[in-house]
């Protein structure tokens, strides 16, 4: 009876553990809670008590979930990086290696709190690319939106004008009749829409399919150097942030290419990191890969180790290379904003130039 009661509780424990890993929470409430979570540890609360509290406090009911969760395994013997490393999604590795060194090292409260700062630095950085990339996907939408309501409700109405106009000019019929077979065959186009839309997701889920996202953002014109500044901001702020909680640089090394999100440096990380494993250093394995780690980049990493001091200069790199992505964001949304402004202006005028020809036509000839 007993066993099968523990085999129940199982059960349902790995129902509850799966339902949870599934959940995702906001970066601003994660970084209040490990704040919170350092200053409770801070005030010589234990950590079991502490992570409690942090169950009962915060707004967002899925983290509270979530602190529960680790609460009933740091009571059962777990240790706190054995705990979020079941919950990858919402604490990558790269954050569990920090908490795993300060547990081993007695620091913890002061690790969380490094943490902290980096999740919060990541959250700036990663808004500043969004906010340069959304202006322009805004006014794309609004140009796809105005010619649809162009295709569907505008030229329907013309057609039966244009229809007692004599000659009526070419251009203008050949517009007339591709609305009228969009009109007729919607359905089948926008099936055709999704079907390519879903199958481009799947595909960008393949590893071919990761590598041609990852090498378009590298090579895509205008926004290729804001991406590259990115990569390496978030690849100098991981490695600095590992390092500096006191973990072995080749262990640092394969955090950084596991988390990292552009799979082509990935793979690049992965090599710096078994050549690493084979005794050479950090910097001459970098500069091997010159077309992706620029000399700059490399110098600073040389003299780094040189000096002892690499994760002080790779927390400097982090520093330089945000404050680019930021200047880089600022001057692209100012570059592209008058391109997409020609762009709609040259898209308004060949409708306007659709529709009203016919008419200054009809004028011409009436004055005739």
């Amino acid at each position: 009876m007993k066993k099968a009661e523990l085999s129940q509780q199982d059960t349902l424990k790995q129902k509850e553990l799966k339902k949870l890993q599934r959940i995702r929470v906001s970066t601003s409430n994660l970084l209040i809670s490990i704040k919170s979570l350092a200053a409770l540890l801070r005030a010589s609360i234990s950590l079991s008590d502490s992570i409690k509290t942090m169950s009962e406090q915060s707004n967002d009911k899925n983290l509270n979930m979530i602190y529960a969760y680790l609460h009933r395994e740091i009571e059962q013997g777990s240790s706190l990086s054995e705990a979020m490393r079941l919950f990858p999604k919402i604490f990558p590795e790269t954050m569990v290696s920090v908490v795993e060194a300060g547990e081993r090292g007695a620091s913890l409260e002061n690790n969380l709190l490094f943490i902290a700062e980096s999740i919060k630095k990541s959250y700036e950085l990663n808004r500043k690319m969004k906010g340069a990339v959304i202006y322009p996907a805004i006014i794309v939408s609004l140009t796809i939106a105005e010619f649809i309501g162009m295709i569907f409700i505008v030229l329907p109405k013309m057609e039966d004008l244009y229809s007692s106009f004599p000659n009526v000019p070419a251009f203008t019929i050949f517009i007339m009749n591709t609305a009228q077979a969009i009109r007729d065959n919607w359905i089948l186009i926008f099936g055709i829409i999704v079907l390519l839309i879903i199958g481009f997701i799947l595909f960008l889920n393949t590893k071919p399919g990761k590598k041609f996202t990852s090498l378009l953002s590298i090579r895509f014109p205008i926004l290729k150097n804001l991406f590259i500044s990115n990569i390496l901001a978030t690849f100098s702020r991981t490695l600095g942030v590992l390092l500096a909680s006191g973990l072995p640089l080749s262990k640092a090394m394969l955090i950084s290419s596991s988390t990292m999100s552009n799979y082509i440096y990935a793979e690049i990380l992965k090599d710096v990191h078994g050549r690493i494993d084979r005794g050479e250093n950090l910097a001459s394995s970098l500069a091997i890969h010159d077309q992706y780690f620029n000399k700059s980049f490399v110098k600073m990493v040389e003299i780094g180790e040189m000096s002892g001091t690499l994760e002080e200069n790779m927390m400097y790199l982090h520093d330089y290379y945000s404050d680019d992505v930021t200047e880089m964001s600022n001057n692209i949304v100012t570059l592209v904003e008058p391109l997409l402004l020609i762009l709609v202006g040259v898209i308004i005028g060949l409708l306007g130039v659709t529709i009203l020809m016919p008419i200054y036509q009809l004028m011409g000839s009436i004055n005739e």
